[in-house]
């Protein structure tokens, strides 16, 4: 016994394995990948911090060449701090945050990656309240907070 696709039902098979192709096919599809690097020396109050970030690049390796540009860019911090930059850590569908004491010549610094960005928030914060010293720790405060991905 034959079996025939009526017109409408071909049409309808040929767009799914058109889209499908288009999935499959496309470079990256649904990619989101982001990085963290830091330029962290023995003594943050005296020669700060550097630091750079990136969310949703479209590789892992793109991430990791654009967060260590922007922390070798990291005008805050000088020269010296800016060449101990490295990329930390590299994530996927998670979130960054950066928490710090504003003040210069202050060692409060910290972050942290993490699957919510309120985690990532109060992990961050943990950070800088650990490294500010008692006197400095009611000036932490998150900087940097985004998610990567959806």
């Amino acid at each position: 016994m034959e079996h025939a696709l009526s017109p409408r039902s071909t049409r309808v098979h040929m767009i799914a394995g058109g889209l499908l192709a288009a999935i499959i096919l496309w470079p990256n599809a649904g990619a989101a990948e982001g990085a963290l690097a830091v330029g962290l020396p023995s003594d943050v109050a005296k020669d700060g911090v550097a630091m750079g970030w990136v969310i949703n690049s479209a590789n892992e390796g793109s991430a990791r060449a654009k967060a260590l540009e922007f922390c070798l860019d990291f005008k805050e911090a000088p020269a010296s701090t800016r060449a101990l930059c490295k990329v930390v850590q590299t994530f996927r569908n998670e979130c960054v945050a950066i928490a710090l004491d504003p003040e210069a010549g202050t060692p409060g610094v910290g972050w942290a990656i993490a699957v919510s960005m309120q985690t990532a928030e109060q992990e961050a914060m943990a950070a800088c309240l650990a490294t500010a010293g008692r006197d400095r720790q009611k000036f932490c405060k998150v900087t940097v907070s985004r998610c990567d991905g959806k």
